[in-house]
């Protein structure tokens, strides 16, 4: 067993390391990992934190045969304010059993049933503006993603009920998971409110399927949670049938809608990679809404969301409960503290990716790969908690901006904007663009293809 103490970042009397990790804490981790290596810690007032980054965590991470981590004790009180169960709080066998649901409807084989819908609620939301409409991009992206989801895996319009949904997993991950917002906030009447309209939205929706009745021929999540079993024959519980249903929703306010922003973004900023994706994005929508197939064949798209996940990574640090002792890097880890596992740390590394602060699509070219290299590339999470869906998050930014290119070929409004961020913040827990604005033009109108989406509500 080593006995070294593990570094701590240098910092200012009382406050730390507090100005750097408002000022730009992405930076702060990279060099921070730089100057002391793979394990330091952090100072904050009232709190020393742990962290573990770098690509030798990575391969740490999702190669040890030994589970050092836990996440039920991470997400304690995110999970007891939800008031049920999902995935990313459960470990061993239970967690299996959910992720194997969760393959189910999020495995990249089940990409091409969604393509229509997703495309067909930008579509619905869309329609609504008004030619050189000033939008709002994060709100935009949420609304939109809501919608996607919405309508792909649970055949039902959201509506307006994607601003209670945003709140309700908003302020719960400020208060009860991040710990940046009081716990005052639960009991302001905004989260009660918005609360209470989820949990509506969501059994209101249980309830009238089971009424309606299951559809044999192209079942959507909620028909198939209806009727599935466990391995042991038992019918999933309501409890579980409405976790799995409100989880359509966990992650997309802060996962594909942030990182749409970002990819929307670099592409009106860069004219050069604007013009090449127009022009993919020209021959999948040549013949109308594309297919599966069309949305693989736009690689520069697809290389500009891998550099998107590269540059701004929403779960560049993910915390997690050291529940069994380890030695990493010449240092002891005790049991028992939480540890803040920075994944991000590799996409800023010159020595995996040259200019890491540039925006360079080419870099996932057949010639480079500078992603596969060990360590470097860890958007998704990594282990068994890997994400079950991240392929599939891939394809729904893909679809997202490449419908709203080809239908309202939008602007930054205005045209001299520079992306401005915020992140771990009361604004928003994970990375957002801020004041960012687009304004619609008239390009090519999609015919609406509602008849062929299966609406039940």
């Amino acid at each position: 067993m080593t006995t070294k103490e593990i570094p701590v970042a240098k910092g200012l009397p009382l406050i730390g390391n507090i100005i750097p990790l408002i000022q730009n804490p992405y930076q702060f981790f990279v060099k921070t990992y730089q100057q002391l290596g793979p394990l330091y810690k952090v100072c904050v007032p009232g709190r020393v934190l742990t962290v573990l980054g770098g690509p030798e965590a990575n391969i740490f991470v999702s190669q040890t045969k030994v589970n050092y981590f836990s996440n039920r004790e991470t997400y304690a009180d995110f999970v007891k304010e939800l008031g049920v169960s999902l995935s990313v709080e459960l470990d061993g066998d239970e967690h299996r059993r959910y992720r194997k649901i969760n393959e189910t409807f999020y495995s990249q084989n089940k990409a091409e049933k969604y393509v229509k819908p997703m495309i067909q609620a930008i579509l619905d939301v869309s329609e609504k503006w008004q030619l050189g409409q000033r939008l709002e991009v994060d709100h935009l992206m949420q609304q939109l993603t809501c919608t996607q989801v919405g309508l792909a895996f649970l055949s039902c319009k959201v509506g307006d009920y994607y601003k209670d949904i945003n709140t309700y997993f908003d302020t719960v991950m400020k208060v009860a998971q991040l710990r940046i917002a009081s716990k005052q906030e639960l009991h302001k009447r905004k989260y009660i409110t918005a609360k209470n309209r989820t949990f509506t939205f969501i059994k209101t929706l249980i309830e009238e399927r089971k009424k309606m009745g299951i559809l044999s021929e192209n079942p959507d999540m909620l028909d198939t949670l209806l009727i599935m079993t466990h391995d042991d024959g038992q019918y999933l519980t309501e409890n579980e049938i409405f976790s799995f249903t409100l989880s359509v929703f966990f992650t997309v306010p802060d996962t594909v809608a942030k990182t749409a922003s970002f990819l929307l973004y670099e592409i009106l900023k860069n004219p050069e990679l604007h013009e090449k994706v127009i022009a993919e994005v020209d021959v999948a929508f040549a013949n109308g809404i594309p297919d599966i197939e069309d949305i693989k064949n736009m690689k520069v798209l697809r290389w500009a969301a891998m550099e998107t996940l590269r540059m701004y990574p929403v779960g560049f640090m993910l915390p997690r409960y050291v529940k069994h002792p380890f030695d990493f890097a010449g240092y002891r880890v005790e049991s028992g503290q939480l540890i803040y596992i920075a994944l991000g740390i590799s996409h800023f590394l010159p020595q995996f990716y040259p200019e890491p602060y540039t925006f360079d699509v080419e870099r996932y070219s057949p010639l480079r790969q500078e992603h596969k290299q060990p360590g470097a590339f860890a958007p998704f999470s990594f282990g068994e908690h890997t994400c079950t869906g991240a392929r599939l998050g891939e394809i729904q930014l893909m679809l997202i901006v490449a419908t709203l290119l080809y239908t309202v070929e939008p602007e930054i409004d205005p045209p001299n904007y520079t992306l401005k961020t915020t992140v771990f913040s009361k604004k928003s827990v994970a990375l957002t663009a801020v004041d960012f604005y687009i304004k619609t033009r008239s390009r090519n109108p999609l015919v609406s293809q509602s008849s062929l989406i299966d609406l039940r509500r």
